[in-house]
């Protein structure tokens, strides 16, 4: 028992010096604050990508209607340009490129319309091409709105339409996009950017009628189809999904409980960005349920 008073009065003596201690506070507020300075960090990341690919998308759209603005071959007949199948797709090419890793026909579309003048004096679309897999169609009709009467004001937002001049036509694109947050949906959800770009052809062109069609009827880019066939997509791959497509589809009209996990390419009614609007394959072909 004679040893226990020095024993307290040590463990005292610790638990003092231990109280008195400051070297580990740092480290531990260090960890404690961590995890919230690396979340704010990550969310602000995820911010700036999607400023950045807005932004980029934007500039694809006003690039995109700046040179469908350009093209042509000059018509010594005509005075004139006249624009093909081939060069329009040489324009959602130049838009792909630009886009880069984003996927801008897998994961969106674009519309390119051509606004002219009809013969009553009022707005049109013209002709009409579009290239994407998304589900997503014009917001201001598609080809032939406006061809006769003054009904159709133009294109754009309401208060800010914009219109054709006699003689000549304007190139509008209309870009949808969907993007896939970094972090999935830890900060935000996918959203889906939108961007419209309008320029007035720079040359003398031929206009009141549609393109020259120069391509094969799979290359050529209508806006009855949802796909990603590009000027360098093969023949092979083309025909490859278009027989997916047909196999897919004929598997659909024979489901009679609609169960569509087995049909051969299908991914839960569209890409993921477009879930239960239309049915895909080979990451090439889309076409709308």
């Amino acid at each position: 028992m004679a040893g226990k008073p020095g024993l307290f009065a040590r463990t005292r003596k610790v638990t003092r010096a231990l109280r008195r201690d400051r070297s580990g506070l740092a480290l531990i507020e260090f960890a404690f604050s961590l995890p919230i300075f690396i979340g704010l960090g990550f969310y602000g990341v995820e911010v700036a990508n999607l400023a950045v690919t807005q932004m980029k998308m934007s500039q694809i759209a006003l690039n995109m209607a700046d040179n469908a603005s350009r093209i042509g071959t000059l018509n010594s007949n005509l005075a004139a340009k006249v624009i093909n199948e081939q060069q329009i797709n040489d324009v959602f090419q130049a838009a792909s490129i630009q886009a880069g890793a984003a996927g801008l026909y897998d994961d969106g579309r674009t519309v390119l319309s051509s606004l002219e003048v009809n013969a009553s004096g009022g707005q049109t679309i013209m002709w009409q091409r579009c290239k994407g897999m998304a589900i997503e169609d014009s917001e201001y009709g598609p080809q032939g709105t406006g061809a006769t009467g003054t009904g159709f004001a133009g294109m754009g937002p309401p208060g800010d339409k914009i219109s054709a001049s006699v003689g000549t036509a304007v190139m509008y694109v209309e870009l949808t996009y969907t993007y896939e947050p970094l972090f999935g949906t830890m900060f935000m959800e996918p959203q889906e950017l939108r961007q419209e770009a309008a320029y007035t052809v720079r040359d003398a062109r031929e206009i009141g009628k549609e393109p020259t069609n120069n391509v094969v009827a799979a290359r050529q880019s209508t806006c009855n189809k949802y796909d990603a066939i590009l000027p360098q997509t093969s023949d092979a791959d083309i025909a490859a999904a278009q027989a997916a497509l047909a196999a897919a589809q004929s598997d659909d009209d024979d489901d009679d409980d609609d169960d569509d996990e087995d049909m051969p390419g299908y991914s839960g009614g569209n890409n993921p960005n477009n879930p239960g609007k239309g049915l895909c394959v080979a990451q090439l072909v889309c076409v709308k349920i």
